[in-house]
Parts: C-alpha cells; structure tokens; sequence
C-alpha cells in the first residue's frame, strides 16, 4: 500500500511540472457574465462605453462610487448586431427580422430611440463610424442585360448633423466593394476597408457634403492574398490595417506598407485595441508615448505547450511616430503588457483558449473583450489580483 503510494505521489510531481496540466492547474473558473450571449462591438460617446447582446444595450461608465452600480442597459427594438458613435451621435444596427428591413437606430443622449434610418432596396450589414460621418455597408441586388440577378455591395455615408437622415451613396472609381468591415480617417482622407480581395478606398475629406455630388472612393491598394479583417486609427494622423494572415500594415494615401508579422501558424480576428495607461496591480503603467496594439489570434495548429488556439497578441508602438516593435508578444511575458507581468499562464487557462470578437479599453482604464458567450473584463477578482474573467 505504501509502495502505491509513493507511486501515486511520484505521478503528481511529475505532472506538475507538464506544461498542460499546469495550465490546467492555474485556471480559475469563469463567472457568470452580466452580459450573456454573443456580443457587438464597443464604441465610446462621452466619456461612456456600449456594447450590445441580443435585445439589449449596455452602457458603462465608473464614477468610482461602490454604492452605483456602473451599468446601465435599455431593451432595444431588435436585436443588435454592430454599434458605431459619431462625435456626438449613437447608432445601433438590428438584425433583419420577420422579412423587415433592419433599421439602423439613432439614440439620444440619454439612450432613447430618436429615430430609425433605411436605405431602401439596400439591405444594411455593417455600420462604421469615424468622426461626425457615419458609414454604413450594404447588399443590394439588380438585373444586368440578360436579365441576370447581380448581387452587389455599396457604402453610404451620413453626417450627425444632418436633420434628413438620409444617407448618401458613394461612387467608385478603380475597383468595387465587397463588405464593409472597418473606417478610418486621418487627416485629409477617410479609409473604407473591405473584406474578400476588394481591399481599401479612400475619400478625401475636401469633398463637400451634399447630395447633388456624391462622394467618391478611390481604390488604394487590393487584397490580394491579403484579405483585410479590421483597420483602426492609431491616432489622429496614423492608421494600421491587419490581415486575415496576420500581417500588420501601415495605411498611408499612398498606399500600405507591410510592418510586422504574427508567425506562420497564427490568424488574425477582426478584434483590434489600441491599449494606453491601463491600471494593472502594480499600478497605471506609463512608459512615455509607448502604446500596445492588441490583436485577436487563431492559430491553424494547436500549442502543445498552452493548449490554446485563441486569445490575442500584442506589439509595442510609439503613439507620436507611429513606430512599432520588432515582434508581437503573448500577453504577460514583457515588461509591458495589457496584463500584469509573468501571468502569461493564468492568460493562457482563461481567455488565451477563447475566440474574441472585440476589443475596448473603457474610459476608466479597465480592458473588456467581446466574446460570443458575452462579455469579459480583466480587473481584480480573486485576493486582489487582476485576472481575465466575465464581467459581473
């Protein structure tokens, strides 16, 4: 029986030092999420963030006061599918339902319907935002000479301020759209990018807004064997792009560049995040006018050392020069990180082996991630420490 023992007790030793169970041995069980369910995208309007699930819309803002609970939600007319903020504005997208049209809601200042935009004979599937202009993706279908139905999509546009509510539809030139999926502008050119091989367009930004002369978009650069997922503004004046094979670009008028690359065996999501100044357990970190760039990953083979396939990756940028680091790191093995330093492993049990759809950093420093089981948050949980977890 001794002898069985030891046996016994010899396995579990050696165990503890393999890697898997390891991974296995620092995860720590998920919460119950406040917001269940597949999730939208985050937006910010007024120092106050949103995100959407189903039927309903969440606000969050903290104004560190333990006794207000700093959520609020709204039920919604249908169930939302992608948000966008203008500069003073809040739009949701809903799903198409019953054979309607989906609407694309406007929301005023204190969350309640203001009104609903259409686009006739135009099915709307992906809403963008980027300072006051709305854009708006869509799937339209017509006939061609031999009476062949063609499916085709479009880009609309919509100034906050205009009192119609009639958006505008955009001329090409050099190329046509496929789906929508990402804006951004600097500051003389508004960036449309396009998931399949499509690529980026631009418009400039000198164009006047009216109906009577559409905007145009000029074609910037194909996919190719690229395939865009997301492109974000990394600051006022300087604009990333990220591609389904995990190649970081820089977007200039003249065209992209290629900066950096994940690795031969990870995909890149459509989840981008500029990280800055995020409170962690050792307090705000601030390293000059360095930012982190966060990325959603899929690996095309499993890890045999985390044992996950998913979570995100990172990689240092100057926010003034738009310079970036050699490489992208997993969250917690550099000094600066979106997670407290040499946590890398409870990372890796927690979010690291989930799909995430979105990322945001809220007004007040937190980090959340949409994922299609809810949202998440990484904050103090367990003894005080940070950790990644469902947002209560």
């Amino acid at each position: 029986m001794k002898k069985l023992f030891l046996i016994v007790l010899s396995i579990f030793i050696f165990s503890c030092n393999d890697p898997v169970f390891y991974a296995i041995s620092t995860e720590e069980l998920p919460l119950k999420p406040r917001i269940a369910g597949p999730s939208s995208n985050f937006v910010e309007l007024n120092k106050t963030m949103y995100v959407a699930a189903k039927r309903t819309l969440f606000a969050y803002k903290n104004d560190n006061d333990p006794e207000t609970d700093n959520w609020v939600k709204k039920t919604t007319v249908g169930r939302i599918t992608h948000l966008a903020a203008t500069t003073n504005k809040l739009y949701a997208l809903t799903e198409k339902e019953n054979g309607k049209e989906k609407p694309i809601i406007l929301y005023s200042n204190d969350i309640e319907e203001e009104a609903h935009i259409l686009i006739p004979d135009n099915d709307i599937i992906s809403i963008y935002a980027s300072g006051d202009i709305l854009f708006i993706g869509t799937l339209y279908s017509y006939k061609d000479e031999d009476n062949n139905k063609i499916e085709a999509n479009g880009v609309w546009y919509l100034h906050e301020d205009d009192d119609s509510k009639t958006p505008i539809k955009t001329t090409v030139t050099g190329g046509v759209f496929s789906m929508l999926c990402g804006v951004a502008g600097d500051n003389e050119n508004y960036y449309l990018c396009n998931k399949d091989d499509n690529g980026i367009f631009k418009i400039s930004k000198d164009a006047p807004y009216t109906a009577d002369a559409p905007w145009n978009a000029g074609f910037l650069t194909n996919s190719e064997d690229k395939e865009f997922t997301n492109i974000i503004n990394l600051n006022t004046n300087s604009i990333a792009a990220m591609s389904r094979g995990g190649i970081l670009f820089s977007v200039t008028p003249n065209g992209v560049e290629e900066l950096v690359k994940f690795s031969d065996n990870r995909r890149a999501t459509s989840a981008l995040c500029v990280f800055s100044d995020g409170t962690l357990a050792d307090g705000v970190w601030t390293k000059g006018e360095n930012r982190l760039l966060l990325v959603g990953r899929q690996d095309l083979t499993n890890s045999t050392t985390t044992g996950y396939t998913h979570g995100y990756v990172e990689i240092e940028f100057n926010a003034e020069t738009g310079v970036f680091g050699e490489s992208f790191n997993e969250p917690g093995k550099t000094a600066f990180s979106s997670i407290s330093e040499n946590t890398n492993e409870h990372y890796a049990s927690s979010i690291g082996k989930r799909g995430i759809n979105y990322f945001y950093q809220a007004p007040d420093g937190t980090l959340f991630a949409s994922l299609n089981h809810g949202v998440w948050s990484y904050r103090k949980r367990i003894e005080g420490k940070f950790s990644w977890n469902a947002e209560e």
